[in-house]
């Protein structure tokens, strides 16, 4: 049959995630299409078609008044990327379509029959973080688009959301949370400089999109707590913080010399996974995160503890799986007594089972999860 995957954004990890599925459904055997920001390195049988959506804002920090006015504003804007998602789909006439991310596609003021209307096609897709906007200020539940005469499943990351989706959708499929397996890119400057610097210390790493929710302010209480001789602190990635907040990093790296914060994108997937191999240790305490995460995935493959935030998704496969410690994540005593741990005591992840984690959140699940998908679309 034909599928459609779409998705509107490659922040992150965004870009591996769809276009990985339209590899397996490629392989799967089916006519398969893209309408993304970029559809570089994939099969030329795959028809690619570059979205035509408008980016959400961002909503700012502290100013209420505003944040409000951002929020009728992304609604709008979810309206009008909808509306011209349907003439680019239009043009496909796809027998099905797949959203890469859901949480960013459903619109949150208009009816549902008017939904129904713009997106005419079986359809189903990948919630990625399960908890999408609160109603509000005439902006209605999300997830009542679930329940669309033309949904026939969700997909979710995150296996502890699934109750709270249930009143919406009954067909809902665990998908593997996955990571890009590409070979570490050993040429990649950054890791050099980083080795360098370490000069042997262990290395404790906070990689990806950095904002205040990765937990940047508990990474620099703890990094002032352990002895700068032994630990070395590295922060990489896209920065999504205020110019204050960054100068305060700044401040805080030019005052100990056992930190290099790097405030740029790491340039590809094998540069991530190079500063993985890097690390001691992946920090990972994310704040108010209920979510999964594909860090665990990464950390997983190349068998690096990850200390998390306890009580969510990601603190309970820690504890389950033995590849960490899950820890407060305002609680910055106990995260320099997790470092410690263990860095220095190997009995410590005596338990853990890196290898069994990589292969549940491994790419050969999704050829089942699209498999149930479009059978039950049949």
């Amino acid at each position: 049959m034909k599928v459609t995957v779409v998705d509107c954004s490659v922040s992150g990890h965004r870009e591996t995630y769809y276009k990985q599925f339209c590899r397996t459904l490629l392989a799967m055997g089916h006519e398969t299409s893209l309408i993304a920001p970029d559809g570089s390195g994939l099969d030329a049988s795959i028809r690619f078609e570059p979205i035509r959506t408008r980016r959400l804002l961002a909503l700012p920090a502290g100013n209420t008044l505003k944040k409000k006015w951002i929020v009728l504003c992304n609604a709008l804007i979810l309206c009008l990327n909808l509306a011209a998602l349907h003439k680019q789909l239009r043009e496909i006439h796809p027998d099905r379509v797949f959203f890469a991310c859901l949480d960013d596609m459903l619109p949150t003021c208009i009816p549902l029959w008017l939904f129904e209307r713009l997106l005419p096609y079986r359809w189903s897709g990948l919630l990625v973080q399960a908890s999408l906007p609160k109603p509000r200020l005439g902006i209605v539940d999300a997830r009542r688009c679930l329940r669309a005469k033309y949904c026939t499943g969700v997909g979710v990351l995150n296996e502890y959301a699934v109750d709270e989706l249930k009143p919406f959708q009954s067909h809902i499929l665990l998908f593997p949370d996955f990571a890009d397996t590409s070979a570490p890119n050993t040429a990649y400057p950054l890791r050099e400089q980083i080795r360098t610097q370490a000069n042997g210390r262990n290395i404790i790493a906070l990689l990806g999109s950095v904002h205040t929710r990765k937990g940047t302010d508990l990474f620099i209480q703890t990094a002032g707590q352990l002895p700068p001789d032994a630990y070395f602190f590295v922060i990489a990635g896209k920065s999504s913080l205020d110019e204050s907040q960054e100068a305060a990093l700044q401040r805080f790296a030019q005052t100990h010399e056992n930190c290099l914060f790097s405030l740029e994108r790491i340039p590809d997937e094998s540069c991530f996974n190079a500063l993985v191999e890097e690390s001691t240790l992946l920090f990972a305490v994310y704040r108010n995160f209920k979510g999964s995460s594909n860090m665990l995935t990464k950390a997983a493959l190349f068998g690096k503890p990850i200390i998390v935030s306890q009580g969510y998704c990601m603190g309970h496969r820690v504890d389950a799986y033995h590849t960490g410690m899950a820890i407060g994540e305002t609680d910055p005593a106990a995260c320099a007594t997790a470092i410690e741990l263990l860095c220095n005591h190997p009995q410590a992840l005596s338990e853990a089972r890196f290898d069994l984690y990589a292969r549940d959140h491994s790419t050969g699940k999704l050829t089942e999860c699209f498999h149930q998908l479009l059978n039950d679309l049949s």
